[in-house]
């Protein structure tokens, strides 16, 4: 959201806009607390989102210290 202001001798706020529409994950773990960030120029965002695409599914590899050194 953004919210035009005019400063002066009195401060007024405008009516607030939404800028974009944005699906952010859920959070997994209480140690995180923001899950965006804004660009020191306030002209970007970077949201962390949820994709929504197929996946491939992963391997994954048992003992595999034990294939290396053979």
């Amino acid at each position: 959201m953004a919210t035009p202001v005019t400063t002066g001798a009195n401060f007024d706020a405008g009516t607030p806009v939404a800028l974009f529409q944005a699906n952010p994950r859920e959070m997994i773990a209480t140690s995180e607390q923001f899950n965006y960030d804004v660009s020191k120029d306030g002209q970007r965002f970077l949201i962390n989102t949820q994709l929504k695409a197929a996946l491939t599914p992963m391997s994954v590899v048992m003992s595999w210290a034990a294939s290396v050194s053979k």
